[in-house]
This record gives C-alpha cells, structure tokens and sequence, in this order.
C-alpha cells in the first residue's frame, strides 16, 4: 500500500515535478518534469558539494527526466567521479536509458553504464531518443571500503524535437541504410534542414545514408553544414572511419567535398542542379553526427554573392595594389581583379595593412575560387599555382601560409601591427577558365577578435589582450582564443581573469581546443590556469596544449578568482579554442525547488492534455519503484 508520501506527490503533479522519498530498502525516485518554459536546471547525486563524498550503500535511485510532446531531454554531465572500474566491472554506477517512453520497467535495457571519472564518459551530453531519459544511481555497501568520490552533477533541458525533422522526403529506410530526396518546384520551399540519422542523439553504426537534391533549371544546390561530429580522425579523412561525401552532378563522378571528424566546414555549392550527399558510419563508438540545411540558388544572383550567401561589397575597380591605413580605411572589402569573373593571367597584387600600435589586421575571406592546372595531383605544391599568400613579419619576405585552389581558407590575424596580403596569377596561353577570384575582408580591430569580457587598457591607450569577467555582471558565458574561430595569431599573450562573489567557483572548459604540439613546455604554444593574482605558475593546474577533447580541458577554481593565460609564439596554423565559464555558488539540497508550471507561449497542447498525459508518464515511473520495492522485501 502507498505510503502518505507517494500520494502526496501523485496530487502534485500539476506542478511538473515529483520527488518519492525513499520506501523501505528499495528505489528512491525523483521525476523532473517539462515547465514548457526554455532554459536548463542542475542535478546531482545525493551529498554533492554538501559533502566530501556521496553515500554508500544506495540500492537505487532513478532520476526520470520526462518532457512534453515534441520535446526531446538533453542531459550535460558538469563534473562526474564515481568509484572506477575494478576487473572491467562498475561497482558503482550509473546507467542511462535514453530509448525508453516515459515509463521504466524491469524488462528496460540501458544504452550506458557509467563510473570513473571526466576522462572515462565516453561523451559529457546525451539526448532522448523519444521524450524521456532515466538514470538509475546504484553504490556499493561492503566492497568499496575507502570512498573519496564526490558523485556527479549536471545540467538538463527541454528541447523542441520538431527542429531535428528532416524536411526531405523518406525515399527509404532500414537498420542499415536511409534514403532522402529533395526536389525544387515552383511551389516548394527553397530552403530546408537534414541531419544524420537519430540526431541529435549519436547516430548508429553500419549504416549507409543518401540525400539528393534536384534543383529546377537555372539554380544550384548550397550546403552548410551547422554540425559536423563523426567519429574518426580530423585532420585526415580516410574511408576506413566515418564520413561524408559530396558529389556534383547525378552520378558519383566529381566529389566536390570529403568531410570527416569534427571541424568547421566552408559553405559547399554545386555546379550544377543535381547534388548528393552520402553519409557512412563504420565504427562501432559513434557521435552525435551532423545537422546542416540546404537552399536552392539561382545562377543570375551566384555572381553578386560569395561563398558565405553574402553580397559581394568590392567596389569597382578592384584596384590591384593597395596600402591601407587604419586611419585611411578602419574597415573593407579586397577583391581580385574583374572579380567575379576570370581573373587576368601574369600578374600580382600586393595589399598592405598598417595598424595603430598594439592593434592587429584581420582578413577574412568570403569568397574562393583560384584556377588550378590540370598537370597538378590532390596533394598540391601551390608554389606551382595561382595563389594568396599571407606575410606576419615585416622583416621577412617569406609568406607565412599559401592557398590555392577553391576551399575556403580560415580567417587570420597578424602577429603585430601589419600584415601583407599577396595575389600571384601565373602566366597562362589560355584563360583562367571560369576561376572568379577571390574576396576577402579586412578589419583593424583593438579587441584581438575577442568581443566577450571588458578589455584592459594599458599604458599610452596601448589595448592589451587582458580580459575581465566579473560574476556580478554575467554568471554564465563564453570566451575565445584571438581570432577565433580562426587561426590564432602568434607571438601573442593573452590572459582571461575571472572575479566571482564570495561562496563561488569557476567554472572553466575549453570546447574545440587545438593550441600548439603536443609539447608544452619551453617556447611552445600552451595554456595555462592559476587560482592566483600574482605572476608564477600555480602547482596545481598543469599547462596544456595540443587537441583535446572538452573533458580533458575542464578545470575548477580553489576560489572565486581564476586566471586563464594563453601564450603562442612561431605557430600560426591553429585556432584556439571555443571557452564556457561559469560561477557557481555550493548547492545544499538533493533535489531542485518545484519549478513554475507556466507553460511555453505558443505551445498547442491543451493543459488538460498535458496533465493526462504526464499524470499517466509519472505514475508508471512511481509503480515501478513501488515493485522494485516489493520485490525486496
């Protein structure tokens, strides 16, 4: 028979929020339930932050995470450090069902179990396949003797499912291969999304996946790919990992894109009205995947945009030599000659860009398209071709990076107060074809390409790259390498204070991190964290450099100060990193407080439905806790 305390619970659901206390010697359950409102809320286990490490002896707690219609739960583990793996087993753990309805029963298979620590997660976020996740928490008795393992905490939200809908038609499906077709009408949408399959959850292994698009005569197709996640290594595709390839056309002649692991990718168009994408998943550890949209393009407009869907904004004419003050020009547009059509053969332009001291030139390129010769292979020696060449140092004429051919290059920054831009156009019999050129954008900037924190400014009005983030003002947030997301410049010191209230921490991880080798010591590229003021390095937090995952680059201040430093020195081919902070204060429950129960405005649902809907999900999840509970005793 149910005890006060469960009937009690039953009469609040209305307001989308349950919490069982714990029935004899069997399953505690507490039920987080959608508001309908947007915006995430913390969970932990039992005695996180309250004390040095979570109980023993827990026979089971499920947490249930249970959304609304069309809405999908996403669950990001902050700090996670359970007691490890002993002989390959988990003693305690914690197991994620993520393919479950919004009841759980005996008969549930979990898709995840979980111990150890950051490092051993084999991703920090997770989604729903349906609207629900649970988390079943189990810990030791007797085996585990020395327990100095603080528990996990996180963050979890309520997402609208309808945005991950492919907006192709399904040509076919099976548990090895999906199919999608697009075709352009007079009535139809000229834009639309898709995405691998499961997304945003990580999509399966061994299967094959097809996406054409037809577009009407006189267009063309543009891809931007929004996510790109696939297992595998970044800087070198290989048909023996994940992948995904582009071809122009209606048969598998020309591959326009090859695209693997997990980077940027430039806006991809194709020559002509036919377009397809073939995703293949091989690994058997798989990730999130990708999410990119589509649109229809007509060939009478490509002229007047560049390769990011933006107005060309070049004057006419597109003068060949230029040198440019921040005083003359603080900002503009450079493109090359009779752009955008074929460009002239033998010549070479030079572009100048002189800053106030202490203030860097950025370029930015928007449009691409260099002639290449038909003598040349796929690794390509572009000293041999037409090409953009980028100069740092005035003391120098060596260029510093070359580019040829039509991807996109990333945008850079100079190392001072100058930088040279350099256009060669080898000299041809022929004509370039149909290569437009190029076009890129250049900014005088005093923030180092960093818009986020207050800049310090130092002596003479000199701008440093110093920033300040104070918890007063914004609690949660984000931070970025110089340049980003660009590659960063070198010989370049940047440091990134934090100032929280009393009672806080920071937070610090550093997403998309490629900073230097894999050496950190010496004069190499690294970053460093420090809970001090003073100059010194702090004992406590190593320096780090290299590629690594988010988890690896996670640190937490002793205190409510926190510096994060960032030194470059000859390196100029990486691009930083993408940071999130956060200051938290010490949380002193074990659930969090009955959230409001307004509903999302436009939602269509009726209240009624809704609480139907959601009485019927809890109390599943509550009989099962009441048969877990029976079955023990």
């Amino acid at each position: 028979m149910m005890n006060d305390s469960v009937l009690t619970s039953l009469f609040l659901l209305p307001t989308f929020f349950l919490s069982v206390d714990l029935i004899g010697p069997g399953c505690e359950c507490v039920v987080y339930q959608s508001t309908g409102q947007p915006g995430a809320r913390n969970f932990h286990s039992p005695n996180y932050t309250t004390a040095p490490h979570y109980p023993r002896g827990v026979f089971c707690i499920l947490f249930s995470f249970i959304g609304d219609v069309n809405e999908t739960v996403e669950i990001t583990f902050i700090d996670f450090n359970l007691f490890p793996k002993v002989n390959n087993k988990c003693l305690d753990f914690l197991k994620l069902y993520l393919n479950e309805r919004a009841e759980v029963n005996e008969g549930s298979v979990h898709e995840y179990e979980l111990c150890g620590n950051n490092a051993d997660l084999p991703q920090k976020t997770f989604y729903s396949r349906g609207r629900s996740i649970h988390m079943e928490f189990h810990t030791e008795g007797d085996k585990v003797i020395n327990n100095t393992y603080k528990g996990f905490t996180g963050k979890f939200s309520f997402i609208d499912s309808r945005e991950f809908q492919t907006t192709m038609r399904q040509v076919s499906r099976d548990n090895n291969s999906c199919s999608y077709i697009d075709r352009h009408h007079n009535n139809s949408p000229s834009k639309g999304r898709f995405f691998s399959p499961r997304y945003p959850q990580n999509y399966p292994s061994r299967i094959s996946c097809s996406y054409q698009f037809i577009a009407r005569p006189g267009e063309i197709i543009q891809l931007v790919f929004l996510v790109l996640q696939l297992t595998g290594n970044t800087s070198s595709c290989s048909k023996d990992e994940d992948y995904i390839e582009i071809y122009d056309g209606v048969n598998k002649t020309e591959r326009i894109a090859f695209l693997c692991g997990n980077k940027s990718v430039p806006p991809i168009k194709s020559h002509s009205q036919y377009l397809s994408v073939y995703f293949h998943s091989k690994s058997n550890s798989n990730r999130k995947g990708f999410a990119a949209s589509y649109e229809y393009l007509s060939i009478e407009t490509i002229g007047s945009y560049n390769q990011h869907g933006q107005q060309n904004q070049c004057p006419a004419p597109h003068e060949c030599n230029k040198n440019i003050t921040q005083n003359s020009s603080p900002e503009g547009t450079i493109c090359s000659p009779r752009y955008s059509h074929p460009y002239p053969a033998g010549i070479t332009c030079t572009y100048e860009f002189y800053a106030n001291p202490g203030e860097r030139v950025q370029i930015i390129f928007t449009h691409f398209n260099l002639f290449l010769s038909s003598l040349g292979t796929e690794e390509r020696d572009c000293k041999l071709e037409d090409s953009v060449s980028i100069y740092i140092d005035e003391k120098f004429d060596e260029a510093s990076v070359m580019f040829c051919g039509n991807s996109l290059p990333l945008q850079y920054m100079s190392a001072k107060n100058w930088i040279r831009v350099k256009f060669v156009s080898l000299p041809s019999s022929g004509d370039k074809g149909r290569s437009s050129g190029f076009e890129f954008q250049y900014k005088f900037r005093k923030d180092f390409g960093i818009t986020t924190g207050t800049q310090t400014i130092g002596n003479y009005g000199r701008p440093l790259c110093e920033f300040l983030f104070n918890s007063t003002i914004q609690k949660v947030g984000n931070f970025t390498s110089p340049n980003y997301p660009g590659v960063y410049p070198s010989v370049t010191h940047c440091q990134y204070i934090f100032r929280g209230e009393p009672g806080e921490r920071v937070t610090i991880t550093l997403d998309n991190f490629d900073v230097g080798s894999d050496e950190c010591e010496g004069q190499n590229d690294h970053v460093t964290f420090t809970s001090f003021s003073h100059e010194g390095p702090d004992k406590g937090f190593k320096p780090i450099c290299g590629v690594m995952q988010s988890l690896i680059t996670k640190r937490v201040s002793d205190g409510a100060y926190f510096r994060v430093l960032m030194s470059s020195y000859d390196n100029y081919e990486h691009t930083g990193f993408l940071g999130r902070y956060e200051f938290s204060p010490h949380y002193n429950v074990f659930a969090v407080s009955t959230p409001s129960p307004k509903r999302r405005k436009g939602s269509q649902s009726s209240a009624r439905h809704v609480a139907v809907v959601d009485l019927i999900s809890v109390t599943f999840t509550v009989l099962f806790c009441l048969i877990r509970n029976s079955v023990i005793r």
